[in-house]
């Protein structure tokens, strides 16, 4: 078997690269997360620190006179206050740089947080240094004048002095700004965020000096916590990736089964006489497997070398330029590879080997010996079983308000129907090709009989190709139609939600609240007479079933009934009563109109209310609406992230805030319908990052046609040479073979695209709650996907065709 290999090593190409391919994914992933967690862990952290003081809460509570304190303790060597408040660097736009901002101000000092890159630390008052990151940003360089905007609404234009690089503590907000010691004082205040201490034995010493209102934390433990958050953070970016190395691995299951399957068809009579001559079943199988296994450790063997090439690539080309990399190649990541790449061959080539043992030994008599295929009817029943039951399950809970076990069966319903689907492959072939070969039959030319009947004629061959490009291209459609279904539903909440004349507000930061001055500013503003705003945040929420989480509203009363227009599809609006919450929300979460509900604010208050109303809104708003009053102080006053204008003349109101935030670089005044497209726009990033990841699929899929068409050439050698015989042209074969592969290519893809927004449908049914098929048809994707598999189609039959047209009269006719 092994010289076998050797002898025909063009026939099995394609497998090869399919194994790669899928190797190269996987290995490509465990690199990249792998490289992530130590380029976080071993960044440049600081180990000088022995221990740090700081508030439990997230306001600064630390004084001078907490420092002196701690700085005369007997064991300390060395103590420093750090200070960290609001600060946001303006960029060329005259909006602050987008990123979090809440710590972003902080004072020079020799503590060894600052590395130099370039120019000085600064010293005099009109002087800043700043990250390089954010430099880079707001397109700043050593010498240029800067503007940072303080948490007071002041502006400060300074002199950028030096750049930096930060090494962090623990895990730490890394600052964009750093001023001289004295003037982060005067402009920053004089509360320190954390005090660092050097010395042996000083945790009894220092909680005892400062007692339960500050933290004591040892700098061990702190690097300790920031290794975890990084290894969590690289577990998390593993398990994204490895969703898509699995689809790849899939389709190169597919891929591999259908070339191995065609192998064992052409080499009948070799096992035959293998039998005749006294191989026993069980060796013919071990042959076949043993002939899998071998290239799948060369394919694995590839597949590894690229693949932490393509990770060390991806690692050096995505990582954030003014941060340290550290490559990481763990020896897992090559064992997973060489497992995968001989395990998924050797499960791919199962079946065949099985078949190939089962070949009689009086096939070796027959020169068109074909191996005995096992009756379909099993593969068939089941296919009908798996796609009748999971059809019939999403049917069932086609149903309003699902509960969290509902929407875990609607998915598993679907995937259900999908392996159905893929099961049933032959079937449908049969089923779609045969009424068609027969149409162009009557109607067609040579070219187009001969192919269409080619793709008829073995309907598994034609389903084992078509179903990689199916679940490649069903997988596309499917978030295309979920993505699409998603922003339409996200634009319609924020429509019925959001008058069309109302001003919006919101941080140019994209993160941060808005000032704690701009909810009174619009309130004071000539011509708004009604006024509302969001406080959003992502709490904990206790119930009778539980406790979960969920995003909040904290808004007043009047404006969530007299500005906002939320759709009451059960209960009252008034937030007086109660909280307003999203009805697909509150059936996860098993509750109904008069239970109730705890919600925990970030700093640990606690308030039960009663729902009083059901809207109907979608993830990314609000789900819960409470009334403002029932929040505490610090949420209400400093925790507005939206803030809603109208009055009698809209355009009128617009104007007046325009002028009245035009000096303030922090508040970004927009409208309804921009914040709908910018919403969009992020999570159409996101989809188009998707959709370039399931590509390599689809990639995989296309080597898997012109695999399965090249063997096809070899297996239809004399059947060719007679064409050729009786008159064919060489190019009416190449238009033949071009024309059945563009019939599988778009057999698979038409199927696929039918499969991908029928599980699109489920996805967003369970996940959103919405009608089954109230969707949105992506059909900028779904003419894509034809375009692209009608080239495809020609592009993988060029070199099959090619060969095909060569092939030799004579010797074609004489091949057995």
């Amino acid at each position: 078997m092994l010289r076998d290999l050797r002898a025909h090593a063009g026939r099995i190409a394609m497998t090869l690269v399919a194994i790669v391919l899928g190797v190269t994914f996987v290995v490509a992933t465990w690199v990249l997360s792998d490289s992530t967690a130590a380029s976080l862990t071993s960044g440049d952290t600081r180990s000088s620190v022995d221990v740090v003081a700081r508030g439990t809460t997230p306001e600064p509570v630390l004084d001078e006179e907490d420092l002196s304190r701690l700085a005369a303790l007997p064991s300390v060597t060395g103590a420093t206050g750090v200070l960290a408040a609001r600060a946001a660097l303006v960029g060329a736009n005259g909006k602050i740089v987008a990123g979090s901002q809440d710590r972003a101000g902080t004072g020079w000092d020799r503590t060894g947080r600052f590395v130099l890159a370039g120019g000085r630390a600064p010293t005099a008052s009109d002087e800043v240094a700043l990250s390089s990151s954010t430099a880079a940003r707001a397109h700043l360089r050593v010498g240029d004048r800067a503007t940072v905007f303080l948490v007071d609404g002041r502006e400060v234009h300074a002199k950028v002095v030096g750049l930096f690089d930060y090494r962090t503590l623990g895990v730490e907000t890394v600052p964009s700004v750093a001023f001289a010691q004295p003037t982060a004082r005067s402009l920053l205040g004089t509360a320190y965020d954390r005090i660092e201490l050097r010395g042996t034995g000083l945790v009894p010493e220092v909680r005892a000096a400062v007692g339960p209102r500050v933290e004591v934390r040892t700098g061990a433990q702190l690097a300790t916590e920031a290794r975890d958050d990084a290894s969590a953070a690289a577990e998390s970016t593993r398990e994204s990736l490895l969703v898509f190395a699995a689809v790849a691995l899939l389709v190169g299951m597919f891929v591999i089964a259908n070339t191995f399957t065609m192998l064992v068809t052409q080499r009948v009579r070799q096992f035959a006489l293998l039998r005749a001559v006294g191989a026993t079943r069980r060796q013919v199988r071990r042959a076949v497997l043993l002939e899998a296994g071998a290239l799948g450790f060369v394919g694995a063997t590839v597949g590894v070398a690229l693949g932490i090439g393509l990770g060390l690539l991806g690692m050096s080309a995505f990582a954030p330029s003014d941060e340290p990399v550290t490559y990481d190649v763990s020896p897992t990541a090559i064992l997973i590879g060489y497992a995968v790449g001989i395990g998924v061959t050797a499960v791919a080539a199962y079946g065949s080997a099985r078949r190939a043992a089962a070949v009689p030994p009086v096939a070796a008599l027959r020169t068109d010996a074909t191996p005995p295929r096992r009756s379909g009817v099993i593969r068939t029943a089941a296919g009908t079983i798996l796609l009748a039951g999971g059809a019939l399950t999403v049917v069932w809970i086609a149903g309003p308000d699902l509960d969290t076990t509902e929407r875990v069966l609607c998915v598993g319903g679907g995937v259900l129907a999908w392996l159905g689907v893929l099961l049933l492959a032959p079937v449908f072939a049969t089923a779609v090709l045969t009424p068609l070969a027969r149409v162009l039959a009557r109607r067609g030319g040579p070219v187009t009989r001969m192919a269409t009947r080619n793709a008829v004629r073995d309907p598994r061959r034609t389903a084992a190709t078509s179903s990689a490009l199916l679940v490649g291209l069903a997988l596309v459609c499917a978030f295309a139609t979920l993505g699409e279904t998603i922003v339409s539903i996200s634009g319609a909440a924020v429509r019925d939600m959001v008058p069309e004349e109302a001003t919006i507000l919101r941080s140019a930061s994209g993160q941060d609240p808005l000032g704690t001055d701009v909810l009174d500013r619009v309130r004071g503003t000539p011509g708004v007479t009604e006024v509302a705003a969001d406080r959003y945040a992502i709490v904990p929420i206790e119930h009778g079933g539980g406790t979960s989480t969920s995003s909040i509203s904290a808004v007043e009363p009047r404006g969530f009934t007299h500005l906002l227009t939320p759709k009451i599809t059960a209960g009252s609006p008034d937030l007086r009563r109660g909280v307003v919450m999203d009805a697909n929300q509150a059936a996860m979460m098993g509750v109904a109109l008069g239970d109730d509900i705890t919600v925990t604010f970030p700093d640990e208050t606690r308030v039960t209310q009663r729902i009083t109303g059901l809207i109907n809104t979608v993830e990314g708003q609000p789900l819960i609406y409470v009334d403002v009053a029932r929040a505490p102080t610090a949420f209400r006053d400093k925790g507005v992230t939206s803030v809603y204008a109208l009055g009698p003349d809209p355009t009128a109101v617009r104007r007046a805030l325009d002028r009245a935030f035009v000096t303030r670089p922090d508040v970004l005044v927009t409208n309804r319908e921009e914040v709908i497209a910018t919403e969009s726009a992020d999570f159409e990033l996101l989809l188009s990052t998707m959709y370039a990841m399931f590509g390599a699929a689809i990639v995989i899929a296309v080597f898997g046609v012109v695999n399965t068409l090249a063997l096809s050439v070899t297996e239809r050698t004399r059947e060719l040479g007679i064409l050729r015989a009786i008159g064919a042209s060489r190019p009416l074969i190449r238009r033949t073979i071009r024309l059945e592969s563009v019939v599988i290519c778009a057999y698979g893809g038409v199927l696929g695209i039918a499969v991908g927004v029928l599980f699109g449908a489920v996805m967003q049914h369970a996940m959103l709650g919405n009608p089954l098929l109230d969707i949105e048809i992506p059909t900028d994707v779904i003419a894509i996907a034809l375009a692209g598999m009608l080239c495809v189609g020609v592009l993988s039959a060029l070199w099959p065709a090619r060969r095909a047209a060569r092939t030799e009269v004579l010797t074609a006719i004489t091949t057995d």
